[in-house]
């Protein structure tokens, strides 16, 4: 461990001799270099090796990853030291281990600014470099964009709902194309991301029919097909003999084994074994297999050696990932070594976080009840040998405990991220922003196991508030509420459905409960905020937002909150300020570039208000109320025929914008169209018939509507 590297040794004493040669074939001479060839990283979401053709599945399609593995070498055992996308990838890209990259949790921290990742050294040594990304987990917030020349991670934002944080892999690699395009004379470093295989599981066609009955697989086959999309890209461009294609799984997938759905809460392999492909044409053995489980700490190493880049490590240490591409060139099996996994997503409940050590066959994983599986004869791990195999477990947990003692990463800000990120990361079904907090008060830690039942409710229910079914997880998160009242996660979850289905009277008195169960977390206290504000308690709002905003004060959200609570008290230029501090913390934010421009245009500051309700539909094209904005705008400024066709879009995007056929109306009316502007008038009458919510304004259409009326009448007269 020298250096502060939590890199784990070599332990031949469990796993027996370390295999030195291939059978039967002894050392063979290295092939030419892959000096100057360009790089292509294809990172697949959520996909575990045994449902892959070249592992043995043969229920899956996944042809271009299996002619893939029989033109490179295939990593029989690879594995992930995290089942978690975010810390996942950025050991992918730097070689080095959660502890000492910090990335511990989605959604948590920020990668670090020293550590050299492939994309900084391959950027400094000239490469074009890009990354293509399909879900939000990955956004550039989080770190992972240094040294990359183009980060696409531009995920259209839905303004009437959270969930809208992925890409289809088509998308993604669309763009992946375009750009490799762009300058085909320089080298270049591509890494793609592809998401389809998360859950939800929704494959579009033809997987999704293929695969109706198997949907994880019918999304593991979109990968394949747009991996398939890539690899005839590189062969139409006269790019494969020149190009290293490493494809890689960040993590698997449950599937409901040992009782979970999904993935990040245990270590087990379905969750950990992962596929993991380098072809490098005429460098590396065509159809090699590796055997001695290796870890995907050791990938970005590897991938810098093989185009004769090492990756620089930190200061003063060693990177824990190790560079086996001499050890592959010569078709040699790499050392055994310890692999270290580890799961802090637990902590985000309250529940206790996890680690793992593996070596060879053997595999020990330290919990509240420790446990220790022999994968040879048990690779379901069904058997906890933790008490017939005490010299292996004392070993295994020795070296387990030098990885934490070792690390050199600090915790992260465990609530660091705005509401609208949040929303983001549980739409794709990630909890954040409790991680790697301690358990409430009077609380003990749940071993991870014995919460399980309880993981699987929560991603049950949640699932259920994503795809809509409102009353179907409130139900859920009701039950888990009774069966843990004091678990702030479940109660701040059932509040969220509460509100977001209307009962603000039980969403205010849950997000109390929240707060008074965990004081230090500033989510609820915003949430309790604004559904005080929602609910029409606007002086307690007020003050909520006020507290929030000093517990947090770059919450981009708490500032559009307090925004629209003073101008409801007629403070507006207080107003304007707080709008216009949402969209500097945010520039992304086209729902406060909206409020600024309402704002503006009510101050009569109307060249401004124009460019905000621009720059909100720039964000969100389709997003109708700064569309109405600028229409209204131009009525004001005595253009009615120029806002007549912002209007026209605003019904487009929401025909239920009553208050827009209103103004189109006017607009119609003000332009000398008496006949539109009467349809229009006609329109609104009959469409907000019996609600209340708009008596004042019918009234106003009514006698528009009689006065448009007249000229007809007094012409049919004559």
């Amino acid at each position: 461990m020298a250096g502060g590297s939590v890199r784990l040794k070599a332990w031949s004493a469990v796993a027996g001799a370390v295999v030195l040669g291939f059978a039967g074939c002894g050392r063979v001479p290295a092939s030419r270099s892959a000096a100057g060839f360009n790089l292509l990283l294809v990172t697949l979401d959520t996909v575990r090796a045994d449902h892959i053709g070249a592992w043995g599945y043969r229920a899956g399609e996944t042809p271009n990853l299996d002619r893939l593995a029989a033109e490179g070498v295939r990593f029989a055992a690879a594995q992930t030291p995290v089942p978690l996308t975010l810390p996942s990838h950025a050991t992918i890209l730097s070689g080095l281990l959660p502890p000492d990259h910090g990335l511990r949790n989605n959604g948590v921290g920020r990668f670090p600014k020293a550590p050299a990742t492939l994309a900084t050294d391959l950027a400094a040594a000239g490469y074009r470099t890009g990354a293509f990304i399909a879900a939000f987990v990955l956004d550039h917030r989080f770190g992972l964009d240094r040294g990359f020349e183009r980060y696409d991670d531009d995920i259209p934002r839905d303004t009437a709902a959270g969930f809208d944080a992925r890409l289809p892999g088509r998308v993604v690699v669309d763009r992946a194309l375009a750009w490799l395009d762009e300058e085909p004379t320089r080298p270049f470093f591509a890494w793609v991301h592809l998401y389809d295989a998360h859950a939800p599981y929704a494959a579009p066609e033809p997987f999704g029919t293929r695969f109706a009955d198997r949907p994880y697989d019918g999304g593991v086959a979109e990968d394949d097909d747009q991996l398939g999309r890539l690899l005839a890209a590189l062969d139409r461009r006269g790019l494969a003999a020149r190009t290293v294609v490493a494809v890689v799984g960040d993590h698997g997938e449950e599937l409901g084994e040992h009782g979970e759905l999904t993935h990040g809460l245990l270590l087990y392999e379905p969750s950990l074994h992962v596929p993991l492909v380098v072809r490098a044409p005429g460098v590396l053995p065509a159809g090699w297999v590796v055997r001695t489980p290796a870890s995907l700490v050791d990938l970005a190493p590897t991938l810098a050696g093989l185009l004769e880049r090492p990756l620089a490590a930190p200061a003063g240490r060693a990177l824990d990932g190790r560079d086996l591409s001499i050890a592959l060139r010569q078709r040699r099996e790499p050392a055994a070594v310890d692999l270290y996994a580890e799961s802090m997503y637990g902590t985000s409940f309250g529940w206790s976080p996890v680690t793992a050590v593996r070596h060879g066959d053997f595999k020990y994983i330290a919990a509240p009840r420790p446990e220790f599986y022999d994968l040879a004869a048990d690779p379901s791990e069904t058997t906890n040998l933790i008490a017939s195999r005490p010299r292996e477990v004392r070993r295994l947990a020795a070296d387990l405990a030098a990885v934490t003692a070792t690390a050199t990463a600090t915790e992260p800000d465990a609530n660091a991220l705005d509401p609208d990120a949040r929303a983001k990361l549980l739409s794709l079904g990630y909890l954040a922003g409790a991680s790697l907090a301690k358990p409430p008060p009077g609380r003990t830690a749940m071993d991870p196991k014995d919460a399980v039942v309880l993981f699987r409710q929560f991603e049950e229910a949640h699932w259920a508030f994503v795809a809509g079914k409102t009353a179907l997880a409130r139900q859920g998160f009701e039950r888990l509420v009774a069966a843990d009242p004091g678990n702030p996660v479940f109660v701040g979850q059932l509040a969220e459905v509460c509100r977001r289905t209307g009962d603000l009277a039980r969403a205010v008195a849950l997000y109390r409960q929240a707060v008074a169960l965990a004081p230090s977390d500033r989510d609820a206290r915003y949430n309790l905020a604004i559904t005080l504000q929602e609910a029409g308690d606007n002086d307690e709002a007020f003050a909520a937002l006020r507290d929030a905003i000093r517990l947090d004060p770059g919450r981009p959200e708490a500032h559009n909150a307090l925004g629209i609570a003073l101008s409801l008290r007629g403070d507006l230029d207080g107003a304007r300020s707080e709008f216009a501090r949402a969209v500097e913390l945010d520039p992304h934010d086209a729902r406060a570039f909206n409020n600024l421009g309402n704002v503006l245009r009510d101050l009569k500051r109307l060249d401004e208000a124009a460019l905000a309700y621009q720059r909100a539909i720039a964000l969100a094209p389709s997003y109708a109320d700064p569309l109405n904005g600028l229409g209204t705008l131009e009525v004001e400024r005595n253009h009615p025929a120029a806002a007549i066709p912002f209007f026209e879009r605003a019904l487009a995007a929401a025909p239920a914008m009553h208050e827009v056929t209103l103004n189109l109306g006017i607009a119609r009316e003000l332009s000398g169209d008496r006949r539109g502007a009467a349809a229009a008038y006609t329109d609104f009458l009959r469409r907000t018939a019996g609600d209340r919510e708009y008596a004042r304004q019918r009234q106003a259409a009514q006698t528009l509507l009689t006065r448009v009326q007249q000229p007809k009448a007094f012409n049919d007269q004559r």
